[in-house]
Parts: C-alpha cells; sequence; structure tokens
C-alpha cells in the first residue's frame, strides 16, 4: 500500500504522532510519502528513515488556499497513493478541497479547529460549518477522543464517518535510575522536580503555570521543556524556581520524564494529548486541567490531579499538596494505566483496521 502522509508543520504532538504511525507502516512494509511545507520542517528531525519526502508550500492566508489546494492536487496526482492521510486542520482543508478519483482520504483533525478557545464565537461557527461540509469530502475521518467525537456530533458532522481510535506509543523497558537519566535536571536540594512540556502558548495553558510558579513552595522547581511556535511568550527567565531547557526531541524527552516527579498539562482544549501518555509511561503523577480530552486520561487521585478549575492559584494549590510518596503511588497507578489503555499495539492495529477498511 502507498501512503501519503500530508502535513503542515513538523513539531509537537502532530508530529509525533505521524513519526509514530509511518514507522510501524514501514516495518510492516508500506511506501511511504511525507508531504511538509519546508518552512516548517528539518529533515534531521524526521527521525525515520526509508521514507520520501515531498515539500508544497503552505499558507492561512484565506485568499491562496484554493492556490495551494489546487496545487497539492497535481502533487497528490502525480504520487498515484492508495490512501492520503491529512493531519490537522490546514492540511485537511487543502486535500478535501479536491476530489481524488483513486486514492482514499483519510482526515484525523488533532483537535477540531472549533474546539479552540482563542478565537470568537462567530468563527467556530464558521470553522464548524466548513469542518461539516468537507466532511463529505474524505472517506473516512479518525478522532482521538470521545471529547472530539461529541464535538463533531453537536456540530453536525455525521458519526458514520468517524472512527476513534486512541493514541498509544511504544512502551519502552529502560533500566535507567530518573537521577541518571537527565542528570542537568536533578535539583538535590529540591525535594519535587514538575515538568511542563509542550509548546509555550495559550491552548497549552502555559500562561495559567506562570501564574502557580510564585505560588509554590520552595520545595517545588519547575523544568519547562518546549518553546514558542507562533508568537512571543512572557518568560520568567530570571525566577530561580525555573530552569528553560527549550525544544527537546523525542528521545530527550523521555529521559527528561523520568527525570520528573510531577507532569503538568494545562490545556485550555486538546484532541487527544501525548504529554499525558508520554508522562504516564514513564511512570508519573499527572496534574492536569479538566478540558478536553484530559479527563479521559486521568483518574483523579488514581494516576493523577485534575484542576476543579483552570486558574495559576488552583495549579499552584494541588502541586503545594503533593508528596514524594504519593507522586510514587498514583505515578506507578499512571503506568498501569498506560500498561492497559495506551500502548502502541493496540494504537496500531486500530489504526491500520481504518486504513484497510477505507
Amino acid at each position: 500500500m502507498k501512503i501519503v502522509h500530508v502535513v503542515e508543520t513538523w513539531i509537537g504532538g502532530v508530529a509525533n504522532y505521524v513519526r509514530a504511525l509511518m514507522v510501524e507502516q514501514r516495518n510492516l512494509g508500506h511506501e511511504l510519502v511525507l508531504v511538509c511545507d519546508p518552512r516548517n520542517l528539518k529533515r534531521a528531525d524526521i527521525g525515520v528513515d526509508g521514507i520520501v519526502i515531498v515539500d508544497y508550500r503552505s499558507s492561512r492566508n484565506p485568499a491562496l488556499i484554493p492556490l495551494i489546494a489546487h496545487r497539492l492536487k497535481k502533487l497528490l496526482d502525480s504520487l498515484h497513493a492508495d490512501v492520503i492521510h491529512c493531519h490537522s486542520t490546514y492540511p485537511g482543508l487543502y486535500v478535501r478541497l479536491s476530489r481524488f478519483d483513486q486514492a482514499k482520504i483519510l482526515y484525523t483533525p488533532h483537535a477540531w479547529s472549533f474546539m479552540k478557545r482563542d478565537i470568537s464565537p462567530l468563527t467556530r461557527v464558521g470553522f464548524a460549518l466548513v469542518e461539516k461540509a468537507l466532511s463529505r469530502r474524505c472517506t473516512r475521518i479518525l478522532c482521538m477522543s470521545f471529547d472530539e467525537v461529541r464535538a463533531a456530533k453537536r456540530h453536525g458532522i455525521g458519526v458514520e464517518k468517524i472512527d476513534l481510535v486512541y493514541t498509544g506509543i511504544a512502551s519502552e523497558a529502560t533500566g535507567e535510575r530518573p537521577a541518571d537519566a537527565y542528570p542537568a535536571t536533578r535539583l538535590a536540594p529540591v525535594a519535587i522536580q514538575v515538568g511542563y512540556f509542550g509548546r509555550l502558548d495559550y491552548q497549552k495553558g502555559f500562561d495559567i503555570l506562570l501564574k502557580a510558579i510564585p505560588l509554590l513552595k520552595e520545595s517545588l522547581h519547575v523544568h519547562v521543556f518546549g518553546a514558542a511556535v507562533r508568537g512571543g511568550v512572557e518568560l520568567r527567565a530570571d525566577d530561580p524556581a525555573v530552569t528553560y531547557h527549550g525544544w527537546i526531541g523525542p528521545e530527550e524527552t523521555r529521559r527528561a520524564m523520568l527525570a520528573m516527579d510531577v507532569i503538568v498539562v494545562p490545556s485550555r482544549w486538546e484532541g487527544l494529548a501525548l504529554v499525558p501518555i508520554e508522562a504516564m509511561r514513564a511512570g508519573k503523577v499527572l496534574v492536569v486541567s479538566s478540558e478536553g480530552s484530559l479527563p479521559e486520561q486521568v483518574i483523579h487521585g488514581y494516576n493523577g490531579l485534575m484542576l476543579r478549575e483552570l486558574s495559576g492559584a488552583c495549579l499552584a494549590e494541588q502541586l503545594n499538596g503533593l508528596s514524594i510518596e504519593e507522586c510514587r503511588r498514583m505515578g506507578a497507578n499512571a503506568r498501569h494505566v498506560f500498561d492497559h489503555a495506551f500502548g502502541a499495539d493496540r494504537f496500531f492495529k486500530s489504526l491500520m483496521s481504518c486504513y484497510e477498511n477505507a
């Protein structure tokens, strides 16, 4: 089977999702092509050998979208794919504006555009109408959470087109001790290490974390792994309670998580967040918002804590109340949840079934 993945940018959760999927598909013997805007791609970061990379130019200028869709249609026709899998809003728009006679079109929203909280209600309605219209122009829509499925149903997108496939990642048995895994992050006098992984933006609730930091006990230290992707963000650069590590790759992320005691995910909306799954694989307790799909990943008091309100004060209160013993107990439970719900085998089997059925 020849499979073409179309993405807008190669960073964050979408890149990790597609990378894992391509590795599995390559190992199964499928022919793979990645179509991505070269301005948003460092080829050294692909992390998958044996695939073809094809460039296209994307844009969020509404006036240019028809032209981009036309050019992408010609490019995709030349690739003679069996399946075209488009990831996130704009690739889904570019691809589904055209018709393809042979290839089956799969679309993964990676959080519906109309779920965003940083746009006006009128814009959300507009996005929902576009998604509803374009849902007829693809073979299947692959949602990653019940929250995404419910949102689709609320906006009139036919659930008969939708498959729910929870994301899974590879289970890694490691003998590393946390103190050896990422030594730069271990500060001896500090009792609890708090990790934030992801974009430093409004969706991910980074501003919530910044408001919580001045309220934290001295026994907690915050480590920030990530960067601002769109627009600037005001950092606490001189705060001794915070260490900024910048953006790191998948292997470094795994090692860094092993060195943390608790992972915070104060997001305002999510399709299905990958960071909580990676944290559970590392056996770490989670402190998350109650928004989007996060309640599908965290059982309050078992493998993590959910914020009763999305505020810096509430986040600080939850973190200040944690002990090392509670972190270890809930961290062990987190690994149990990962093993039973978010392993790679289940994910790949379900997703490849969607490909074959399409």
